[in-house]
């Protein structure tokens, strides 16, 4: 009995022995890295000024164009001139008075094209030179034509607007009977006269167009209106300030029939920060920037993302990676700190089995990595992964080799933090800013295939240069699309002062 007892006893403690070597010296090694010291530091001290570029087209009707002409040009006109209409005319001279019709504007694809027809008639006098007697010549001519020209608005760099308008005059019938010498045309002489009043008449347009093209007004209603500050997050107390820097210009767009459309863009400079800034000190809207090309709507937008809130993220990633050696590791648990030189530190919960090369891992380690944007994926990852300073120190040199070597290559290539929340909140908030607006008067917003995407991302060690130390993370969202301003011919009704 006793020698029963004796190995019974013997084998226990053999089991107890052998998981215990088993555990110690084969088994996995069980490891636990404490965080990595040294100062949080970002990549930048506070947030970068983003710079965004919102269009606003600004409509003219060709109908508008329409009522301006027949308003500012007089239905009927008439004029007089004495003037030699023929070598054997003496003491000739001319009356005339003329109709037209309604003024047509029409869009020709690179400018305003713009005709109306007239009709009227001609008094003709003078003295005839007979040789044997002189007869008097008192007789109607019936005047027929049409005015037009052409318009090519051009806004200049001081706001002024220069229509270019190039008056024409056209006749189609002017001639005089006068006996023996027949019929006698009169329409260089009469079309002389004629073209000249039309010439002046017609230049009627040039200060119109430009009292009712107030573009400097309509734009600066809007300059004024791009300063913002606004508090867009409760928790954490987050700001966003709007600082606009210039308007530049689009060569005129023709392409719709009905209409011409100047388009513009105020280009501003966006930050973010976790104190309320002060009120901008708004300046008075500067000369114009042209440009040769189409002004496009982009808008980058820098949005704080606190660690908590990323590590939530991050916390919901698993990863498993096959090292191709026999070797599998998983990783769990993931929690970010700010590290330096744009670094983060990623805490990894990894269970790595039994490589051919040593025993497995399992345990808490940390890696510096750091963050960028996958743009093809639209996703968060990370490069330049590799161990700390301290997890190293845990390791044995086969096991460091290994996570090293391999985790390393599988993080870089596997990890993708998918940030489509994000991308869907500002889309939400654009959409809601943009409907919510106090826009002025006659200023319709449309959006359409509005297109979000992730466009940086960066440490930073403060929110503000005034703000103590909160070190976090800026994800910079780019927001293009049919993004169009556009002031309608409502707000481009003259002030009734001037």
């Amino acid at each position: 009995m006793k020698k029963f007892l004796l190995a019974f006893a013997i084998v226990i403690v053999g089991g107890i022995l052998s998981l215990f070597v088993f555990t110690k010296f084969l088994g996995p090694k069980i490891i636990h890295v404490a965080a990595p010291t040294g100062e949080p530091v970002g990549k930048f001290d506070v947030p970068r000024p983003e710079s965004s570029l919102l269009t606003v087209k600004i409509a003219v009707p060709i109908q508008m164009m329409n009522d301006l002409a027949s308003k500012e040009i007089p239905a009927q006109f008439e004029g007089r001139e004495k003037k030699s209409i023929h070598k054997r005319i003496k003491n000739g001279s001319y009356a005339w008075k003329a109709v037209r019709g309604d003024f047509v504007f029409e869009n020709s694809g690179d400018r305003l094209a713009f005709a109306t027809p007239f009709q009227g008639a001609a008094k003709v006098k003078g003295n005839l030179d007979a040789k044997i007697l002189t007869i008097p010549i008192d007789s109607d001519v019936q005047i027929e034509g049409a005015i037009g020209g052409t318009v090519t608005p051009k806004i200049l760099p001081d706001w002024q607007v220069d229509p270019q308008l190039v008056p024409q005059i056209q006749l189609s019938k002017a001639s005089l009977n006068i006996g023996q010498l027949g019929r006698l045309d009169v329409s260089d002489l009469v079309g002389g006269s004629l073209g000249q009043y039309i010439q002046k008449e017609a230049r009627k347009l040039t200060p119109a167009i430009r009292k009712k093209l107030n573009v400097r007004k309509s734009v600066s209603k809007l300059w004024h209106q791009a300063y913002l500050t606004r508090l867009i997050s409760d928790d954490p107390k987050v700001w966003i300030r709007i600082d606009p820097q210039e308007v530049v210009l689009a060569p005129i767009d023709y392409s719709v029939p009905d209409r011409i459309s100047f388009t513009l863009g105020i280009r501003s400079e966006t930050i973010v920060t976790n104190r309320e800034p002060g009120a901008p000190e708004k300046q008075p809207l500067p000369d114009l920037v042209p440009l040769d090309g189409p002004v496009p709507t982009e808008l980058r937008l820098p949005l704080i993302v606190g660690m908590k809130e990323l590590n939530e993220v991050l916390a919901a990633e698993n990863i498993d990676i096959d090292t191709g050696i026999g070797t599998k590791i998983e990783i769990s648990g993931m929690e970010a700190q700010i590290a330096q030189n744009g670094l983060l530190n990623l805490k990894l919960n990894i269970e790595a089995d039994k490589s051919r090369l040593g025993r497995g891992v399992v345990g808490e380690i940390w890696v510096k990595a750091r963050p960028v944007i996958d743009y093809e994926e639209q996703s968060l990852g990370f490069t330049d992964v590799e161990l700390t300073v301290e997890t190293k120190d845990k390791l044995t040199t086969a096991a460091a080799w290994l996570l090293e070597g391999l985790l390393t290559k599988g993080l870089e290539s596997q990890l993708r933090v998918d940030l489509d929340d994000y991308q869907a909140e500002i889309n939400e908030e654009v959409q809601k800013g943009l409907a919510s607006a106090d826009l002025p008067e006659g200023i319709n917003v449309s959006v359409e295939n509005l297109n979000i995407t992730l466009q940086d991302i960066y440490t930073i060690t403060r929110h503000s240069p005034e703000a103590a130390p909160d070190p976090g993370v800026v994800i910079v969202i780019r927001a293009t699309g049919d993004l169009a301003t556009e002031v309608n011919e409502l707000l481009l009704k003259p002030d009734e002062e001037e």
